[in-house]
């Protein structure tokens, strides 16, 4: 398969997503991310950069963005304003940014085909595309991304040119999905296309295994080397330990599952054709991936009772759950949709699990919300208020600090919590 460079650059597939929590629950604005100089963005037109680009022989930095992309705000405030990046773009790229709804935007969109928010393209002053980026990154990650812009041997118009050259040498087929992978490009089938060139006996090899998990949301459960993996997992655990083996599958199930779950057109005729292909491929821990897909499913449709159940089953049957983030996720969600009092119960336990394997400011908070609910309002408001200490001492945003002390108000007003 050999495809030009516009054509893999413009590959679609859906949203990423998977960093939108960095501006809610875990960012660091107040973590000591300077705020003295920003980026900047100039503000003529995107032809107008282009001859300025090609005049100053320099390459555009361009931000793609919309007014409600939360990650995209996240990056205008923190990264955007570092002065050690501020500094860097500056000096090297004419900067330039873009809402991709407004007309000016809906051209650079059409241009080079935007899937995901934020968007970070670099291009030369011929208006061709060398280097992407999708998603939000902290200021030391976002400045070695500029740096990989400005090296024609790490840009990924490079590495795309020497596959399209025929490059199917497996330790370039890995660094290359690397760069891959922090785009919004869908690149099944170059995982399809390498795969064809090795043999069966090479499949379980460490760059094989590497290659095909590089990152398990693109690993394509339908393909043969998959269902190889699946169908000789004995000799691949014996390789790579069971345990990291079944995370790596159920990852690349549950995944798949997510995919589907985001169309609007998925019913319970397209979730029961999906159950069914997956009991097919016969893995071992398929009733643990059924169960956690249907917790979600039941999210969806908003059918709390049956998620109750599911959650219930996976705290007490599955190792992964033996874990502080996915007993606070659990629990959280119970204490925002769930008004049963046994199933809240069930949740201040897992709660009060979370906090005893990491005594952390957010399972902490979601602890002292479901004492509150449940009528013990004195133990909620003495976790609560060493909530906020905890939340300034470990450098949360002051936006996140103020939503916790206006709970923490609440409670000793004896209000309702949100």
């Amino acid at each position: 398969m050999k495809k030009s460079l516009t054509n893999i650059l413009k590959n679609k597939k859906n949203l990423k997503n998977l960093i939108a929590g960095i501006a809610l629950s875990f960012s660091l604005t107040n973590s000591g991310f300077s705020q003295n100089r920003s980026i900047n963005f100039e503000k003529e037109s995107f032809e107008n950069i282009k001859k300025e680009a090609k005049k100053s022989n320099k390459i555009i930095f361009v931000d793609c963005y919309t007014t409600w992309c939360g990650p995209c705000k996240w990056m205008d405030k923190n990264v955007f304003t570092n002065d050690s990046v501020a500094d860097f773009y500056n000096k090297n790229f004419i900067n330039a940014k873009f809402n991709m709804e407004s007309d000016s935007g809906k051209i650079v969109w059409s241009s080079y085909t935007i899937n995901s928010y934020p968007t970070f393209l670099y291009i030369n002053g011929e208006g061709e595309l060398i280097h992407r980026a999708s998603g939000a990154s902290n200021p030391e990650n976002f400045i070695n991304l500029g740096e990989d812009a400005l090296n024609p041997e790490t840009q990924l118009a490079t590495f795309n040119e020497k596959y399209e050259k025929g490059n199917r040498d497996g330790g370039f087929i890995y660094e290359y999905l690397k760069k891959l992978d922090k785009t919004d490009i869908d690149y099944k089938d170059i995982f399809k296309d390498y795969f064809k060139t090795q043999k069966e006996e090479d499949l379980t090899s460490r760059i094989n295994w590497n290659i095909l998990f590089v990152n398990e949301r693109n690993t394509d459960i339908n393909s043969e080397t998959f269902n190889y993996l699946i169908k000789n997992k004995i000799k691949f655990d014996e390789i790579y330990t069971p345990d990291s083996v079944d995370e790596k599958i159920f990852n690349a199930y549950f995944s798949d599952f997510n995919n589907f779950l985001r169309k609007k057109s998925f019913n319970d005729s397209i979730y029961d054709i999906w159950k069914n292909k997956i009991k097919e491929q016969n893995f071992s821990k398929v009733e643990e991936v059924l169960l956690e897909a249907d917790l979600q499913y039941n999210k969806k449709i908003k059918n709390w009772e049956a998620y109750s159940s599911n959650a219930s089953l996976l705290v007490e049957t599955s190792k992964r759950y033996n874990n502080e983030r996915k007993l606070n996720t659990l629990a959280w969600t119970f204490f925002q949709n769930v008004k049963e009092k046994n199933h809240l119960e069930k949740a201040l336990s897992w709660a009060e699990k979370s906090v005893k394997m990491a005594d952390k400011a957010y399972n902490n908070d979601t602890y002292a919300c479901l004492l509150y609910v449940l009528g013990d309002t004195a133990k909620a408001i003495q976790i609560e208020e060493r909530v906020v200490k905890l939340a300034k001492e470990t450098n949360h945003s002051q936006e996140i600090i103020e939503k916790i002390s206006k709970r923490l108000e609440k409670m000793k007003n004896g209000e309702k919590l949100d």
